[in-house]
Formats: structure tokens, sequence, C-alpha cells
């Protein structure tokens, strides 16, 4: 029995689309108002129009031949009309599309092509990856990523606030193709199950590569590059050049596809699944469609593909952890093997509650899933345990229910008649809210996913209308449960001494998220992995502040850095005015010290100071010595009163949504004669 579909649900795709299509070509405003919808990932506009001209149950059959359609016009904008042989070379491809997911500035430079239409950033691209050879077929696969991502968002029947990064995404299909072409052998045997469309064998072969999760991004791939090569083959005889006018040829298209018989369609089409170029090219000369052809073609085989990858990919709930925060930690943290696990863009380490997130997809039916994170302390740069011996499989161990603080992972929603108009129930993991749905995680950390649709006793109403919709939270995860370096005595530093040892108190450790279906046991499969990042939750104990105040503060602890300022003339003399001369010492320490500044607040100020570290201070760590009056003010124009000297102190940390704010601050005040 073949496992191709049989190209029914296709042909009755192409004629309700033709129709709906058709309807909205008649009138070009309405057209063009469809297609700007589209590309500004405007649902509400869309859904509005498409309501209008009672086209509402149509839009994702509509958004497919956008998809189709914007894809062949940006990849003729981007890479220009296919005018060589095309090579087929799926291995080397994979290995293009690995090395640019492997990347952060090649696979951003990617995603900004596409969504900005870029020619000099796709030209950019394909020179810094030496990707000229696969020019087209990156630009197919990238443009049906990213068209698929807009789709989501446009036919959405509840409102996206955000919609799922490209880079993420393309990023995750290009590590996941890259995995697979790690093993050539089975890399050939999926490339064999594609051409003939086995789509078991497909199945198979990412099964026993662990790629299940990564299943839809993998068959994506496959399927934008066996379309353009199958497209190129079959319509090569009828080329087509970039329009002046994209939007109006897209119009063309539709009002020329419209007009075509039903039985022509079906004709064309069913020639364009069995890939019979003598036939496509003889019925697209006696429909007078040459110019269309390829485009059709596309249109066809990215039918073709959703229904081939469905049978890949049969429905199941997955989930995936891509952002630490609001950071990805693929292209925002140096988190590959090698690298230092800081943040890209401000050398930031992380610390205290981590939100580990992504998202959860359900789909109705599926085996319910279950998650868990496991950690792996590892050396500085992630390429091997901190002892320096191999990361292993064993290697990673659960993060445990007491590692995981209240994490609002979605909410079960229903419709009611009247204001608020929606009820809702929070979805929480380790929460004790009695209002709440509350999940307490396995005490080996696994944690249960909600069904879409659930019943009592997790709603207290039976009502089918009820809904899982979950949130991009997963856990939040408390890295203070993590063994570092907890505290560093600075007993005895004074402003302008060196802090004690230790400073450099980072700890590195690698993040992951395992999925497997309730019910059964192992270790589940790969959701998603961050190698390392480094992380500082240490405090300093024992600071002093102004000591030399009688009845100041004394040795206070569980601060996050080293903040301390001082003036000389006060600590030879406590408590005395100052009335010759003003010398002001500091200290500012941390493993990850940002900014320091001083300040003089007073009449006629603020007043600034020039910070002169002593020859043993190490920047970015341990700074210590005197401030200097800058901008030309001094000690001696100052006026008789009472002034408040500060030292204000920035530390490089994060949670990935926030950073410590404000920064730490030291004062002491003095008066002038």
């Amino acid at each position: 029995m073949a496992e191709e579909p049989t190209g029914r649900h296709e042909l009755d795709e192409l004629i309700a689309g033709a129709a709906a299509l058709g309807a909205l070509a008649g009138n070009e405003e309405v057209f063009r108002a469809a297609v700007d919808a589209f590309r500004a990932e405007d649902g509400e506009s869309m859904a509005g129009l498409l309501a209008r001209h009672q086209l509402a149950e149509q839009c994702e059959i509509i958004c497919r031949w956008l998809r189709s359609k914007e894809t062949v016009l940006l990849c003729l904008e981007l890479a220009g009309p296919p005018t060589e042989e095309v090579s087929g070379d799926a291995f080397g491809f994979a290995q293009v599309v690995a090395k640019i997911a492997a990347d952060e500035e090649l696979i951003e430079l990617l995603a900004r092509a596409v969504t900005e239409r870029s020619r000099e950033s796709w030209d950019e691209l394909v020179k810094q990856a030496d990707a000229a050879r696969f020019s087209h077929e990156l630009c197919h696969w990238a443009s049906a990523v990213h068209y698929r991502l807009v789709c989501e968002v446009v036919c959405n029947p509840k409102p996206v606030v955000a919609r799922q990064s490209l880079v993420a995404e393309l990023g995750a299909a290009g590590r996941a193709i890259g995995a697979l072409a790690a093993d050539r052998e089975l890399f050939a045997e999926a490339e064999k199950a594609v051409i003939a469309d086995r789509c078991l064998g497909l199945q198979d072969v990412l099964e026993r590569a662990a790629l299940g999760p990564w299943c839809r991004l993998v068959c994506e791939w496959f399927c934008s590059w066996r379309c353009f090569l199958r497209c190129i083959e079959l319509c090569r005889r009828f080329p087509l050049a970039a329009p002046e006018s994209p939007i109006g040829e897209m119009l063309e298209f539709a009002r020329a596809t419209a007009a075509l018989p039903q039985a022509g369609i079906e004709r064309l089409a069913a020639a364009a699944l069995r890939g019979d170029a003598e036939l496509v090219g003889e019925l697209a000369k006696e429909f007078g469609y040459e110019r269309f052809c390829l485009q059709f073609c596309h249109w066809v085989c990215l039918l073709r593909c959703t229904r081939f990858c469905f049978c890949v990919c049969p429905p199941r709930n997955l989930g995936i952890f891509t952002k630490i925060g609001a950071l990805h930690y693929a292209t925002d943290v140096h988190s590959a093997a090698g690298n230092t696990g800081l943040t890209v863009a401000d050398a930031r380490a992380f610390y205290s509650t981590l939100r580990l997130n992504g998202g959860l997809s359900l789909v109705d039916g599926a085996p319910l899933v279950e998650y868990r994170f496991e950690t792996v302390n590892t050396n500085s740069d992630g390429s091997t345990l901190a002892d320096g011996t191999p990361i292993l499989p064993t290697s990673w161990q659960p993060v445990v229910p007491a590692q995981i603080a209240a994490t609002e992972i979605g909410v079960f929603e229903r419709p009611i008649a009247g204001p608020p108009f929606f009820e809702e129930i929070r979805v929480v993991v380790n929460g004790t809210n009695p209002a709440d749905y509350n999940i307490t995680p396995s005490p080996d950390g696994w944690i249960k996913v909600p069904p879409m649709f659930p019943v009592p006793p997790m709603v207290p109403v039976p009502d089918p209308n009820w809904r899982f919709y979950p949130g991009d939270a997963l856990i939040n995860f408390m890295t203070t449960t993590l063994p570092y370096t907890a505290s560093v005595d600075e007993t005895g530093v004074v402003a302008g001494a060196s802090a004690n040892a230790p400073l450099m108190t980072d700890v590195h450790y690698g993040i992951r998220m395992r999925l497997r279906n309730q019910g059964t046991s192992g270790s589940g499969a790969e959701a998603g992995t961050c190698p390392h990042i480094a992380i500082n939750n240490t405090l300093y104990n024992n600071v002093s502040h102004h000591p030399y105040w009688p009845g100041g503060l004394f040795g206070a602890s569980n601060e996050l850095a080293v903040s301390d300022i001082g003036i000389e003339e006060l600590r030879v003399n406590p408590c005395s005015t100052l009335s010759d001369s003003l010398t002001v010492k500091f200290t500012a320490a941390h493993s990850h010290l940002g900014s320091v500044s001083a300040e003089l607040q007073g009449p006629g100020g603020p007043f600034a100071f020039t910070l002169v570290p002593d020859a043993g201070s190490t920047a970015g760590q341990n700074l210590y010595g005197n401030a200097v009056p800058a901008g030309g003010w001094s000690f001696g124009s100052l006026a008789p009163c009472a002034y408040l000297l500060s030292l204000s102190v920035e530390v490089l940390l994060t949670t990935g949504d926030s950073v410590p704010y404000p920064p730490l601050t030291d004062y002491i005040a003095f008066c002038k004669k």
C-alpha cells in the first residue's frame, strides 16, 4: 500500500482556494488590503476583511496560497531567478544550514534578510556562509518557515501578542538538521524516503535519530528542498523573472487561477503531483498559464507537504525550551561549548530565579505529555564537566520540586455571557493558591501537562468550552539551589582597600528540557538544550560602610557586591567638620563589575568625580583607590554647608527578564566650614 496521500485533499483545497482568491481578486482594493494585512501580520484586519466578504472560514486556505506565492516572489528578489542547474545535494545543503544555525550572527542575518526583504543582507549572508551554491534552496526554506509563522498569527482566533521568533525557529530547525546530518547514513535514508514520498520511512528515521520533537521542522526543511527541485524540474521551460509590481503580479495570478475550469485545475495539479513535466508543460500552454507554472507548482507542493508532514509527524503534544527569560539562549547568550556562558549584548552572568520558557503545543486527542528540566555542572567554557571529565547522558541531574518557584504555565478559559465575557483559572506549577489549578511535580521533577480540553476536577464546571491555553513559561528555576560560592567575607575591608578574595565566583551549568508521554518511563526526548550559562549568586558579608561614624553601619551582609565610599579626613578624625581638604576613597568589587561612579550632592551640585584606581585594581572585578574632582570644581570652591557623597556600582547580572536596579549605592555625609 502506498504511503503517500492520493492527492484528493490537495485538489479539493486548490479548487476551494481558486474560488476564494477569485472572490478577493474581483476587487483590486480588497485584494491588496488582504496582502497588506498578511505582510503586516495583522490578524485583526485580515479577520475583519475576510468576514465582510464571507470568507472567514477560508483564512487558512487563503493564507497557504499567500505563503506559497510570497515565497516565490521573495526568493526572486533575494536570490534572483535560478539560471543554472541546481545541485540537488541535500547533504551539502544540510551542512550549510547547520553551519548557519551554529552561528548567532548568521542566523540573525538570515532572519533579517527574509523579514526585511533585504537583498543587501541576503548577499552578505551568502558570502559569509559560503552558501552561493544553495542560495535558492536556503531562501525557499527560510521563507517557508517565516510565512508559516505569519499564518499562525494572521489566522489565529485569539490575538497573538508576539509571534514565535523566526531566529529561534530557524535555529532549532537548523540544529535538528545538523544533528541528522551528523550521521550520514541515517541522513541518506531520510533523503531517500522524502524523494520516494514514503512518510513512514522518514518517520522511522527521525524516531531513530531521537528527533521526534523536531519532526515538523525537519520535515518542513526536506519538503522545501524537494518542492524547489520539483518545481524547477516541472517548469524550467517557463522561467519567471522578478515582477515590477509584486502585488500586481499576485493579483494576476489569483485571477488567472480563478479563471481556470475546475477540470483544468485538477488535471494540472495531478500532473504536478505525479512529476509529469511534459504534461505540465502541455497543460500550461493549453490554458495560457505559462507565467504561473512555477507559482502554481509551489502552491500544489505546499499542500502536498502539509499532508506528507502530517503523515510523518502525526499529531502529538509538544514542548520546547528556547529562552531564559526574554533571551534566546542560542543567539542572545554565548552558550555554545567553548564560550563564556555570558549574555551576548552586555556580558552579564545569570542569577536568582530564571524563567525557563519556550512553549507547549497541544493537539486534542494526542497522548498527554510531561516534561522536566535537568542541569549539568560544567567547566568554565561548557566543554566538559566541572572536574574536567566528559559530559555523559548520565551526567544530567533533574531539577526537583524544591528548585522550582511557583510558575504559571497557562490558563483554563471558557467564555461566559456577561462581563468580562470569559472565566479563567490559572494553571500553576508548585502553586499554593487554592483558586488556581496547581500542579505538583513528581519527586524526580516531571511536570504533567493538562489536556487541551480539561474536565473536573481540573475545572469546577463540566463544560466543553473550557480550554487550556499554554503560556510560554515552563518553570521558574531557583538557581540559588545550585552549589555555588555562597558568600565572601569582607571583614576588615574599608574604602580605598582591595576587596577580599575570592571574586571570580561563577559556576557554569548546562540546562536542558526533556519530554515524554505521561505514563511512560525513561529520560524522555530532547526538547531544547542550553549547553551552558554562567551563574553567579554570590553575596558579600561584613561590608563596612563609613565605619568612622560612631553608631554607623558596620558589617552589612548579604549584599550583591562591595560598594564602599569613605573620606580619609573622617577616618583620621571621625565626625569632624572638613575645612581644608576632601580625600575620597572608594572600593567596588564583584565578579562582573559594571560601571562605577561617584557624585557629590550639595549647593551648586551635583559634582562629578574621576575615579583613579590603585595599581593593584582589576578592571571589571575589583576597583579601589581615590576619587578626584572632575569638571573644574575643587573642595575650596564648595560653599560652607552639608554635603552627601555617594558611590554607585552596577553589577552585570541578569535573570533574562531584569537586571539589578537601581545600582548599589553607598553614601557618606559631611559638613564643610
